[in-house]
């Protein structure tokens, strides 16, 4: 909490010293600023009885996360999915009403389903064999981009309640439009196959329109039910594109 608090304030020191000289590539008046583009992984899943796949695609991305290549590349949020019949007690509700906004055709649905910073990537189904190729694959198409947004942000979780607030800055030289911040906590339950299990999806902030070096504030003041354990809980902020069918993520940070 200390060091996300510094963070925040050396953010701010930042753009509201005017007699800097404005070259640091993480300095959000820099038109030239930018930060390296993380890789959002979103799973979904089940962990009911005939749905071994889940089990190899679990495996596999856990596998790739701890993966030297990909240890600071990549974030991972695993969805489990609810439907009658399905026994999964880390499935619920807003997990599937989240899969069906990325998936909106029935026909199209089948787990293990997962999406690389949105819509841009998608790899459906797993077999022990080639599940974690295939993500690699994936993974390796969208490396090396550049981001050009900045969050900072501070978390306190205390008597079963999260505190969240988030500094979002533009980066680069030009506006943005069409863009939503989305906050999803997940737990990491402390044994295989469960280190990044959805606990919850908070509301979406939809921005309009976003200027270079501006920098936009944000709180959650959430109630946390029915958690195993809060000092495992994470919070992933991103930000998606909110104009078209790529639900682009833009950026994305672990809090």
């Amino acid at each position: 909490m200390k060091k996300a608090l510094l963070s925040i304030l050396i953010l701010s020191l930042i753009l509201n010293c005017a007699d800097l000289e404005r070259d640091n590539i993480f300095d959000p008046k820099n038109p030239q600023s930018y930060v390296d583009q993380k890789i959002l992984v979103e799973l979904f899943v089940n962990d009911s009885t005939g749905f071994e796949y889940c089990d190899k695609a679990l495996e596999a991305i856990e596998q790739i996360s701890q993966e030297t290549a990909y240890q600071n590349q990549i974030l991972i949020l695993e969805y489990h999915l609810t439907k009658e019949g399905w026994n999964d007690p880390f499935a619920s509700e807003e997990n599937l009403l989240y899969y069906h906004d990325y998936v909106p055709d029935q026909e199209e649905r089948g787990i293990p389903d997962a999406f690389f910073n949105g819509l841009m990537r998608r790899v459906q189904g797993a077999s022990a064999q080639k599940v974690g190729d295939r993500y690699r694959e994936a993974i390796d198409e969208l490396s090396g981009k550049k981001a050009y947004f900045r969050v900072e942000a501070v978390k306190d979780i205390a008597n079963e309640m999260l505190n969240l607030d988030i500094k979002l800055a533009r980066l680069g030289g030009y506006s943005k439009t069409d863009v939503r911040l989305n906050v999803v906590l997940y737990e990491d339950m402390g044994f295989s196959r469960h280190r990044f299990v959805v606990r919850k999806i908070l509301d979406s902030q939809r921005i309009h329109s976003i200027n270079p070096g501006e920098v936009r504030s944000f709180s959650y003041l959430e109630q946390l039910e029915n958690i195993t354990d809060l000092n495992a809980v994470n919070a992933l902020i991103f930000i998606q594109d909110d104009s078209n069918d790529s639900k682009e993520v833009y950026y994305v940070t672990k809090i």
